[in-house]
This record gives C-alpha cells, sequence and structure tokens, in this order.
C-alpha cells in the first residue's frame, strides 16, 4: 500500500511537470509541435515465474500515435525536453500445452492481454549536429502510461473431443490493487536515440518498468511489462516568442501660435495651423517637418537603404565593408548563418554561432559585431531587401538579449545584390539566404 501512494505521488508530480511545460515554456522560448506514430512490442519485465513457465509466455505487437512538442532548454548545447502524448496498445500472450491427458481434460489453454493506454512521455534529449539540416540525439526520461481500457481473451481445448476450442473474451477488466486487476496507472523510465531530418524525426526506444500494471489473478504475482520499437514525428508548426512591443512615448504636442488661419511662416506649403514644424520647410509626410535622418550619415530616412546604421551617400545610407575588412585581417572573426526559404527564423545551428559571438563581445569590451543580412533569387527586390534586414534584425535582437550594448550592434539588408553562390541554380540557393557577421575591434 505504501509502494502505491509512492507511485502515485509521483505520478501526480509527472503531469503537473508536463502541465507546467506545456502552458508555459512556449512564452520564454522557441517550441516545436507536431504529430508522432510508432510499433514496437511489449513483454514481461524479470519474469516473475519458475523456469518451467518461460517459455509460456511471449510479447505481442504495439502501436502508438498522438502528439508531440519539443521545447529548447539550452539552444548552445542542443539540450531539449521532447514531449509525447500518445494512444498505445500493450500486453503479453500466454500459452500452456499438455501433451497427454484423460479424456475431457484440458489439453491446451492460451490467454492474451489486449490493453490500451494514454501515455504522457518525457525525454530529455541531447543533439549532435551533422549537417546543416540533420542532428543525431539521445535522451531520456519518465513516462506515465494510463489505462484506459482493454479485454483479456481465453481459448481452452480438451482432449477426446473433437470441438474447437472454447473461446472467452472479457472487456469489463477490474481496475484496482487486487488479484486480476489493473493499475490505474504505472511509471517507466524511457531510453531512446535516433536522428532529426529538417521536419522529420526517427528513433529506436526502449522502457523499463519502475512498478506493476498487473497482478495475475491464480498466481497472485505482480506483472512487469517493457516495451521497444521503433517510432517518428513531423514537426506541423513552431512557436516563436514574441518579444513585447515597446510601447511609444506619448507625443508631446509642438505648441504653436497661430496669428492668421491662413499663414505659412516656413513656406513649405503647409499652413501653420497644421505644421509641426512651422519654423522649418517639411513635407507633409512627416506633418511639416523635415524627412528625418535617424543615423545622422547625411542620407534621410526614405532614401536610406539602412537607416539605423551609419553610411556614405554612395552606398545609399549602407556600411562599405571592404574585402580586407571580410577575410584577411587577423583581428576580424567571420561567422555565417543561413535560413529557410522565405523565413527570418533562427535555425538551431544558429544559437550555437550566435553563443560564439556572444563570447567574443562579453571577453573584450572593444569589439563590434555587424550582420549583413542576404536573399536568394526569388522575390521582387523591395520584398528581397525587407528580408533580408529582417535576418540581419533577427540575429542583432538576439545579440542584444544578452545585454550587449546596442552601440556595438549594427545590421544590414542588401537583398539578393551580392550573392554567394550562382542565383540562376536553384540547388545552391540556400548558400545566399543568410546573414554574414563581422567581428572585429573598431577603430577610433
Amino acid at each position: 500500500m505504501t509502494n502505491h501512494f509512492y507511485i502515485k505521488d509521483v505520478f501526480k508530480r509527472v503531469f503537473a511537470s508536463v502541465a507546467v511545460l506545456f502552458f508555459l515554456h512556449p512564452a520564454v522560448a522557441q517550441s516545436t509541435y507536431g504529430v508522432t506514430a510508432g510499433i514496437g512490442k511489449t513483454s514481461l519485465y524479470k519474469f516473475p515465474f519458475s523456469p518451467d513457465d518461460y517459455d509460456r509466455y511471449s510479447g505481442i505487437n504495439n502501436f502508438c500515435a498522438g502528439i508531440s512538442a519539443e521545447f529548447p532548454l539550452n539552444k548552445n548545447n542542443g539540450i531539449t525536453l521532447f514531449n509525447t502524448v500518445t494512444y498505445s496498445k500493450k500486453g503479453y500472450k500466454y500459452f500452456f500445452q499438455t501433451p497427454t491427458g484423460a479424456n475431457n481434460t484440458v489439453r491446451d489453454s492460451s490467454f492474451m492481454q489486449n490493453l490500451r493506454y494514454a501515455d504522457i512521455n518525457l525525454s530529455l534529449r541531447k543533439s549532435f549536429a551533422m549537417g546543416e539540416f540533420s542532428n543525431f540525439f539521445v535522451g531520456t526520461g519518465p513516462c506515465a502510461n494510463l489505462f484506459i481500457s482493454g479485454s483479456e481473451k481465453t481459448a481452452v481445448s480438451y482432449f477426446g473431443t473433437a470441438m474447437p476450442a472454447v473461446n472467452n473474451t472479457q472487456s469489463k477488466l477490474t481496475v484496482g490493487n487486487t488479484a486480476g486487476a489493473y493499475q490505474r496507472v504505472f511509471v517507466s523510465w524511457g531510453f531512446d536515440a535516433g536522428f532529426d531530418i529538417d521536419n522529420f524525426s526517427v528513433w529506436i526506444h526502449a522502457g523499463i518498468p519502475l512498478n506493476s500494471y498487473y497482478q495475475d489473478k491464480t498466481k497472485a504475482a505482480e506483472h512487469k511489462i517493457k516495451t521497444f520499437g521503433v517510432s517518428a514525428a513531423y514537426t506541423l508548426f513552431t512557436l516563436i516568442k514574441r518579444e513585447k512591443e515597446e510601447k511609444p512615448l506619448p507625443e508631446i504636442p509642438v505648441k504653436t501660435i497661430v496669428k492668421d488661419t491662413l499663414t505659412d511662416t516656413d513656406g513649405d506649403g503647409i499652413l501653420d495651423k497644421d505644421d509641426k514644424c512651422p519654423g522649418h520647410k517639411g513635407v507633409a509626410k512627416y506633418f511639416g517637418c523635415p524627412v528625418p535622418d535617424s543615423d545622422g550619415d547625411g542620407v534621410n530616412d526614405d532614401n536610406d537603404k539602412c537607416p539605423t546604421v551609419s553610411g556614405p551617400v554612395t552606398n545609399n545610407g549602407c556600411p562599405v565593408f571592404t574585402d580586407t575588412v571580410k577575410v584577411s585581417t587577423k583581428d576580424t572573426s567571420f561567422f555565417t548563418i543561413y535560413f529557410e526559404p522565405a523565413k527570418s527564423i533562427l535555425r538551431s545551428e544558429a544559437y550555437s554561432t550566435l553563443g560564439q559571438v556572444i563570447k567574443l563581445l562579453k571577453s573584450n569590451p572593444k569589439l563590434v559585431v555587424v550582420f549583413n543580412g542576404h536573399t536568394d533569387f526569388a522575390g521582387d527586390e523591395n520584398a528581397n531587401y525587407k528580408r533580408s534586414l529582417e535576418r540581419a534584425k533577427t540575429c542583432a535582437d538576439y545579440i542584444q538579449s544578452y545585454f550587449i550594448d546596442k552601440k556595438r550592434v549594427q545590421y544590414a539588408g542588401y537583398g539578393n545584390k551580392f550573392p554567394a553562390a550562382d542565383l540562376n541554380d536553384p540547388l545552391v540557393q540556400w548558400r545566399n539566404r543568410r546573414v554574414e557577421v563581422y567581428v572585429f575591434e573598431k577603430k577610433e
């Protein structure tokens, strides 16, 4: 009885942990969700009977299907929490045969369990990158198996009769701690290893029971069941942490003294009563104020391709980096981060790369970082420029989230003007969907 309450307490803790992770974790990290299915075999664990009985027991094939979710716990080290909630089939077979016997005595008898469970599985996984789109992983963790329903099928045949075996199926199974009853919940510990290939995962898994699931009616022996099989999962969608939008500062109205409702003091064609900058010529788009130049490089924001980073007029307001700065300068570190088509979301490999950049910046306060975004051939010039700038900004925002001064972080977008591979070859466009990262000591 004490053991029962202990297992029950363990299950409550496991279930509570699952609930917290499922509902709260998406608020603090990138998470993926999908479907999963698998096949395998279940059989008795640590056989509880005499050696003579061993050959009479055998396992049965099982299957499972359900939903999956994966949450990153340590992006730099590839550690994630992989969870599944599945419907599964479990049980075992028993067959007893008597070589000889008197008429009307039992010749053969069999017993088979066909049980249905809802399994809640948690696996702490460690991934090892094998390429841009693939990983190898290993994992381990607990699984709570909740009994749903099932049936027991028995068959008996007798000596001295040609009649077929007598079959009986029991569908209303007893649940509880008595002989012949099934535990409402049993807990097992699982191990798995497999591969991630883009959105698809496949792995082998084994489960070792931590407590019994059934008590034999005849021998009153506690049965424990083990599992082994192969499962696969496919990611349907990904949720990304949404940064809280900063509330704009309240706009302080410009007090103007209107002597005449038709007066236009600065002669910009906007009457003083509608002009927020009546002493300076401006444009209607900015309510009579001049077009701003956010980065102070002499190129106004309407014409500046990089409005937050200063650059010369000849390069549309974007900074110019020569080949010498990119490659040959000894104190310049160069990295490349790749993206999926038409997306600006960081892939798992990107977190490792950006982790290296953060370490460099933390180790030397004189270092600065520049992110240059690029795209492939798809899309028009405007869309490609916006996409490249989004990719560069995504990297810059991640770096700044580690309390790096924003003055040390710059970013710019170049669309597909500077391809790393042939824009006419669709097989190599992944090399163009990139952000180039330069870390160097800024010269005063």
